[in-house]
């Protein structure tokens, strides 16, 4: 079941984004030591679902075994899909397709008029994933409020 993250799911969130970059830390830009450090108050604010941010878990016997999450940056057309990880027995069961559909709505819900995201070069399973969801890869990326790193690949989807 996806649920939208809110704070009471803060310890919840901080263990599924903690397990990902454990478990596939080559799929993201953030480190687990980078994240282990950060404060209740850093995980407070990034389960807090506001008009800019929103995170979604797939629930599974408690806790999360999914995650993804999207914000809006400084053009609020322009909606990002960050953080996207789910448990590897979860994968190829729709679970995740699943999630990047809530994002899509959240962005729609925004007004946004396209979702973009980065996948790492090494990651074709992810880009399997994106391509079949409908996104489109783009060697002309809108700006992104972030580095992605060399070799990454770059896809939007037109809402």
């Amino acid at each position: 079941m996806i649920t939208l993250i809110s704070e009471q799911d803060l310890r919840r969130l901080r263990d599924v984004r903690l397990r990902a970059l454990a478990e596939d830390p080559a799929a993201f830009i953030e480190t687990h030591a980078n994240a282990s450090a950060f404060s209740d108050d850093r995980w407070r604010e990034r389960a807090t679902p506001t008009e800019r941010q929103a995170s979604f878990g797939y629930e599974r016997e408690g806790r999360f075994d999914g995650l993804v999450s999207c914000f809006v940056a400084d053009d609020p057309a322009t909606a990002f899909l960050v953080a996207m990880w789910v448990a590897p027995e979860l994968r190829g069961t729709g679970a995740a397709r699943e999630l990047v559909e809530s994002a899509l709505h959240w962005g729609r819900e925004r007004g946004a008029e396209r979702v973009c995201l980065s996948v790492e070069g090494d990651n074709p399973g992810a880009a399997r994933l994106y391509e079949k969801c409908g996104f489109a890869e783009t060697n002309d990326p809108p700006p992104f409020p972030y580095e992605a790193n060399p070799g990454s690949r770059f896809y939007v989807y037109d809402l």
